[in-house]
């Protein structure tokens, strides 16, 4: 189980002199299995906050709680560890490698964790049947469609057992149809207990969350229940 807590988080970049503020002051709890849309307009920060939540990035100040673990000052190997284990991604371009198999392609997470492979063919092939293509399991990336492609990059992101899925932009390559196809299968998951959070420009894909996170300049502009 994973709770999320940001404390007062500021994230600046720098150029030569040059800081340019990406978020300021952001605070907000995520509890578990929460399902939770982001929206903001390009440049918000919405794809910054998701970065810090999955230790993808780090804040410039304020505090991040991870189960109560203080993650400030963290050192790589542990941030690593945090994400496939406790939090995993979901990308809007799948982030498939092209000479794997379907079964290959989500079987990467697991081949650090010197699980055998009997284990790992196991793992795998139950991740795909929870999401609908366990009879895809030989196909190459380029054999698929773009759905499928998806439903395989959530199987990856599910595989090493994390109880946290962030998805930025999940359906931006699909079109509405299969959009909606894959917003059911996040349902899905979240209803067996998964804390969802995602990010989306898209009306329709934030209606199928729980809570409603509106990002601007930087800022939380509002949060609700939806």
């Amino acid at each position: 189980m994973a709770t999320i807590e940001l404390k007062d988080i500021t994230k600046e970049y720098r150029s030569d002199d040059i800081i340019t503020p990406a978020l300021t002051n952001i605070s907000l709890k995520i509890n578990d299995g929460e399902f939770v849309a982001i929206m903001g307009a390009s440049g918000s920060g919405k794809t910054t906050l998701l970065n810090i939540i999955g230790c993808m990035d780090v804040p410039t100040n304020g505090t991040y709680l991870l189960d109560n673990e203080d993650l400030g000052g963290a050192k790589e190997k542990r941030l690593s560890s945090i994400r496939g284990k406790k939090i995993s991604f979901v990308f809007q371009n799948f982030a498939l490698i092209g000479d794997y198999t379907v079964l290959e392609n989500v079987e990467v997470p697991l081949i650090k964790q010197q699980i055998s492979k009997a284990e790992r063919k196991k793992r795998v092939l139950s991740a795909l049947e929870l999401v609908g293509i366990s009879n895809l399991a030989k196909k190459k990336p380029s054999n698929i469609s773009g759905g499928q492609k998806q439903r395989v990059a959530i199987a990856r992101a599910i595989v090493c057992g994390a109880e946290t899925i962030l998805a930025d932009e999940p359906t931006g390559a699909l079109d509405s149809k299969t959009g909606n196809e894959i917003m059911r299968v996040f349902s899905d998951l979240n209803n067996m207990g998964k804390t969802i959070i995602l990010i989306t420009h898209d009306k329709n894909v934030a209606s199928y969350a729980k809570r409603l996170i509106t990002i601007q300049d930087g800022r939380i502009l509002s949060d609700e229940t939806i």
